[in-house]
C-alpha cells in the first residue's frame, strides 16, 4: 500500500474549512448560497456538470466547498464540492444533431452520493426558455457549458475537414422575420435633412417647350470672329518692352 493510500484510510479530521467560492481547472465556483445573496449579480457560478463511471452526464449546483485535512506526515488537503444534482432520468436532448440538453431544476437525484472532488468539475450555467406559457417549455433549463479562463478548447478535425457536400447533418440557421424595415435616426442623433439639398442621382430630362427652344437654339447658334478686335499679342517677355512707357504699344484684346 503506498504512503499516500495509507494517509487517506487513516481518515481526516471532523474540523474542515468552508469557503464559498473556490478556483479550479480554469472556473470560478461560488455556492448557491453566495450567488442568490447578490440580488444584482451579473454572473453566476454555482452550475456544475461532471460525467459519471457510469457514462451518464450528471447535472447540478454547488451548496457547500469543503477542504480536509487528512491525518499524515505529508500535507493532503483535497477540496470537495457538495451538489444538488438533478435526476439524469429526467433530463432531455430535444436537439440531438445541435448537442443541446435541457433539464429541469425541481428534480432530485435520488441516493446520497452527493460528493465530488474540485478537480472533476466542469462549470455550466443554466438559461430558462423566455416562453414559460407553453406546456412542453415550462419548467425546462438549458445547459449552456462554460469555456474555462486562459484555456483554448481541444481541435477537432471535423471542424476544419468539413465538407458540406457530403456532411450529413444539419447546419443550425437562424430564420429572419420576412420584410423589410427602415431605421430612421435623424432624430436620435440631432441631424437636419434639407429636403432641397437632396440630389437625385437619375438625370432630369427637360419637358418645357420654351427650355427645348431655347437648348436647341443655343446649338445650332456659331460664333463668328469679329473684325474690330485687334489681336495681335505683345509678349510681355520682348527684350523691347519697356513697362515705364504702356503707352508705346498698341491696347490688344
Amino acid at each position: 500500500m503506498s504512503a499516500e493510500l495509507r494517509q487517506v484510510a487513516n481518515g481526516f479530521a471532523y474540523r474542515v474549512r468552508k469557503f464559498s467560492g473556490y478556483d479550479v481547472n480554469g472556473y470560478r465556483f461560488r455556492t448557491t448560497s453566495y450567488d442568490q445573496s447578490r440580488p444584482n449579480r451579473k454572473t453566476t457560478c454555482s452550475g456544475v456538470f461532471t460525467p459519471g463511471l457510469d457514462e451518464v452526464e450528471y447535472y447540478g449546483r454547488i451548496e457547500e466547498i469543503y477542504e480536509l485535512n487528512f491525518y499524515g506526515s505529508k500535507p493532503l488537503t483535497p477540496v470537495i464540492f457538495k451538489c444538488h444534482w438533478f435526476d439524469p432520468e429526467v433530463t432531455r436532448r430535444t436537439h440531438s444533431n445541435l448537442g443541446l440538453v435541457e433539464i429541469r431544476q425541481d428534480s432530485t437525484l435520488p441516493g446520497d452520493d452527493v460528493y465530488i472532488v474540485a478537480q472533476q468539475a466542469t462549470q455550466v450555467y443554466y438559461l430558462p426558455y423566455a416562453c414559460q406559457t407553453k406546456q412542453h417549455l415550462k419548467g425546462w433549463d438549458v445547459v449552456y457549458k462554460v469555456s474555462p479562463h486562459a484555456k483554448l478548447p481541444v481541435p477537432n478535425d471535423e471542424d476544419y475537414n468539413l465538407d458540406p457536400d457530403t456532411y450529413d447533418g444539419e447546419f443550425f440557421q437562424e430564420d429572419g422575420l420576412e420584410g423589410q424595415f427602415e431605421i430612421d435616426l435623424t432624430e436620435a442623433i440631432g441631424m437636419e435633412v434639407d429636403i432641397e439639398m437632396v440630389v437625385d442621382d437619375e438625370d432630369d430630362e427637360v419637358q418645357n417647350e420654351n427650355d427645348l427652344e431655347i437648348l436647341e437654339g443655343n446649338a445650332n447658334d456659331e460664333i463668328a470672329p469679329s473684325d474690330d478686335v485687334d489681336y495681335e499679342m505683345v509678349d510681355s517677355d520682348d527684350d523691347t518692352y519697356d513697362p515705364a512707357n504702356p503707352d508705346t504699344y498698341e491696347d490688344y484684346f
